[in-house]
């Protein structure tokens, strides 16, 4: 009898010691589900802030509000506490806890300072974008105040919130490695989630006509269009929960050849129409038109290039029924460059292919790529010994003794002749 309850009593101190050590989370905060441009209190009415001021030319909040970036070093969005005395203050009921506790955030400023009423404040430790405070509860607190402030010239951002009693669980580490990517039907998918803890995950798509992810992550690719991939781990006692997503692009097969008989201008606007506003056409069509009007070639605000373009097609030069292209790639759906922008100019007789949608009433093709320009197109076969000494041919591989402006293979290269 004694040695049984010997062995009660010490699986009952085990218990009380495993529970003395797990995490308990008081109060957490990282912002998640909130819009952008909401200031603190408004998510909740134990936030309280200073620091907004409301823009008298576009009506919007600047300084503490909901951001959505993550220069903190978390995912978007997080706060923003505004320079020059911007201040959040968390009201946090404390429910009998007593002693030493921990506050750990995530920021992108080492002078934001933080004050705590109602409990002691300890040293702060600062691992990259991660700071760390030891904070003591006297007994008999029912709540404590923590406050973050921003006295220099420069906003913080602050994310990642957490002031909890024993052991921090630890990150999970899951990660796509990127927010999105470009997928290409027919290739090997080299996409794979980063699971260095070898955790449980949980996959799904959220459109599985476009890509499926069986139970062991493999990657299945169906059609052209785009999908959000979720990995989700649940959480356990040593690792915290953690979902992460990423959005796939599925594009066609590159070099694919247009059918015989691209669809018109007029024919491509009749289908288009008939679909919902803002939902694109299951099928990929090849539309050809001239161009009307100068191609748009989109550029950054120091103008390099997208790589994409936005024209105009009809059925005839300078027609007045047309077609919007928008945000096209180019030849097979590769970005345009500097030298190949001089290849499409109005009154080109073009193909393009791509999705069709009506789009609050413009009849649009978009997620596309130019296929030919005047009969000409970017499939070339393998080049002859010829042409690898120095011969002139065209894209379809013609040799051409006197060459005009437009795109040629000199000596196994495409080169632009102006």
């Amino acid at each position: 009898m004694k040695k049984n309850l010997r062995y009660v009593l010490m699986s009952a101190l085990m218990l009380v010691c495993s529970s003395a050590l797990a995490e308990n989370i008081i109060w957490q905060e990282d912002w998640t589900g909130y819009d952008a441009d909401v200031n603190p209190q408004g998510i909740n009415a134990n936030y309280t802030f200073t620091g907004t001021v409301v823009s008298e030319k576009d009506g919007k909040l600047s300084g503490t509000k909901i951001y959505s970036a993550n220069l903190a070093g978390g995912e978007a969005p997080e706060l923003l506490v505004a320079k020059n005395g911007g201040s959040f203050s968390a009201k946090v009921p404390i429910d009998g806890i007593k002693g030493e506790v921990t506050l750990a955030y995530k920021t992108n400023r080492n002078d934001l300072t933080v004050e705590v009423e109602g409990a002691t404040l300890g040293e702060k430790s600062r691992t990259g974008n991660d700071d760390m405070y030891t904070v003591t509860i006297p007994d008999g607190t029912t709540e404590i105040t923590v406050t973050f402030k921003m006295t220099s010239s420069s906003n913080a951002r602050l994310d990642n919130i957490k002031l909890y009693q024993g052991t921090a669980k630890k990150p999970a580490g899951i990660s796509w490695g990127k927010a999105s990517t470009s997928l290409t039907m027919g290739e090997e998918v080299t996409l794979t989630l980063s699971n260095a803890n070898n955790l449980p995950i949980t996959y799904s798509s959220s459109d599985e006509t476009v890509a499926t992810i069986s139970a062991q992550g493999v990657i299945t690719l169906v059609a052209p269009g785009k999908t959000t991939l979720t990995a989700t781990f649940a959480g356990n006692d040593e690792y915290e929960a953690q979902t992460v997503t990423i959005e796939v692009t599925v594009k066609e097969a590159q070099g694919q050849e247009p059918p015989k008989e691209a669809i018109t201008v007029a024919k491509a606007i009749e289908i288009a129409s008939a679909l919902e506003d803002k939902v694109k056409s299951a099928d990929t069509y090849f539309v050809k038109g001239f161009v009307v009007g100068t191609p748009d070639f989109q550029r950054r605000n120091d103008q390099t290039l997208y790589g994409n373009v936005n024209l105009d097609i009809a059925d005839v030069k300078g027609g007045e029924t047309k077609l919007v292209v928008y945000r096209a790639k180019g030849f097979e759906n590769k970005n345009f460059t500097e030298e190949t922008i001089s290849l499409l100019k109005e009154g080109d007789e073009v193909v393009f292919a791509g999705k069709l949608q009506n789009y609050s009433g413009t009849m649009e093709l978009t997620d596309g790529y130019l296929v030919s320009v005047n009969g000409q197109d970017a499939h070339i076969s393998q080049l002859s010994v010829e042409a690898q000494q120095g011969r002139v041919y065209t894209l379809a591989g013609q040799r051409v003794a006197q060459p005009t402006k437009g795109l040629y293979i000199i000596g196994g290269k495409k080169v632009v002749m102006k």
